[in-house]
């Protein structure tokens, strides 16, 4: 039996009425009108919604002197947040390729092409994975389309051509197809178990992506590919039930930028970061600290310091 139609009926509404709307539902805006306005025009109601949401009841009523300025501060935290992360994650993707590299294509056994043998990869199949993968890259890309127009044999780009056109994910996903000893190789240039660095390049690949497409990050669990905890650093890390939260990506960044560059200031900027949580705003609507995953203390510890 056929279902009968469901139909979307909700009208598209200016910035006054939602505003009013906004009103309605118990948020205050006293002396707040022309910048709430602005906010609604060009960051938008739905993207503030998800910001709206944590200062609700369940009703999806505002808690009693929540203002529109609490909402403006978490999404200013939140879009900070993304672009601290952003910066970082950039940075352990071009030294995961640099290692990637300059560790196989330098090794005899491997050389400039590796990548086309099997031979270097888990099995057949994680094989063909790759090279699907190196099949479908851009062939507008200047440096492959440099070596098609100047090369024929073989048939295909160095490794660092072919890398360097690859996404995080797709050098993620690289990574953990080579051979276990490739993956070893590789992984010592780090200090940490080649085991570890497969989970924390596909949880970082999520990082990157959640913050590219501009998701809520502040409290959000992503528990699709958490990272495994190192046992070097164990102590660092939040609780396994807060493996999703945002605190345990922030400690794997740390742990790659002290090996990739002891002289960051990743970990400063962080810190500072998280010394301007909105906590006054959050506080009206029972909100803790707890839901990033932080550990207590965990700015003092020598890991931070």
């Amino acid at each position: 039996m056929p279902q009968a139609p469901l139909y979307f009926l909700k009208p598209a509404k200016p910035p006054n009425a939602l505003l009013r709307h906004l009103r309605l539902k118990g948020l205050g805006t006293r002396g707040q009108r022309d910048k709430a306005l602005h906010a609604l025009e060009f960051i938008g109601y739905h993207r503030l919604l998800i910001y709206m949401r944590p200062l609700q009841d369940p009703q999806k009523r505002f808690f009693a002197t929540v203002q529109f300025d609490d909402i403006l501060q978490l999404y200013d935290f939140d879009r900070r947040l993304r672009l601290v992360f952003l910066d970082a994650i950039d940075r352990i993707e071009v030294a995961f390729r640099a290692a990637i590299i300059n560790t196989l294509a330098l090794d005899k056994t491997c050389g400039s092409h590796f990548y086309l043998d099997a031979v270097h990869f888990q099995d057949c199949k994680a094989h063909r994975d790759v090279m699907k993968q190196v099949l479908g890259l851009p062939e507008k890309n200047a440096a492959i389309k440099h070596y098609y127009d100047n090369y024929n044999t073989p048939a295909l780009p160095p490794v660092w051509t072919v890398l360097e056109a690859m996404t995080i994910g797709q050098l993620s996903r690289l990574f953990s197809d080579l051979h276990l000893d490739h993956r070893k190789t590789v992984a010592a240039k780090f200090g940490y178990d080649e085991s570890v660095l497969v989970t924390w390049l596909k949880s970082l690949t999520i990082l990157r992506n959640v913050c590219a497409h501009h998701g809520r990050l502040w409290n959000a669990s992503i528990t699709a590919d958490a990272p495994k905890y190192a046992k070097a650093i164990a102590a660092e890390f939040p609780s396994h039930n807060d493996r999703g939260r945002i605190f345990a990506r922030a400690v794997v960044v740390q742990a790659l930028l002290a090996k990739i560059d002891p002289t960051s200031d990743w970990k400063v900027r962080f810190k500072q970061l998280m010394s301007t949580l909105p906590t006054a705003g959050l506080g009206k609507a029972g909100r803790t600290t707890a839901e990033l995953g932080l550990v207590a203390g965990w700015e003092i510890r020598p890991f931070w310091s």
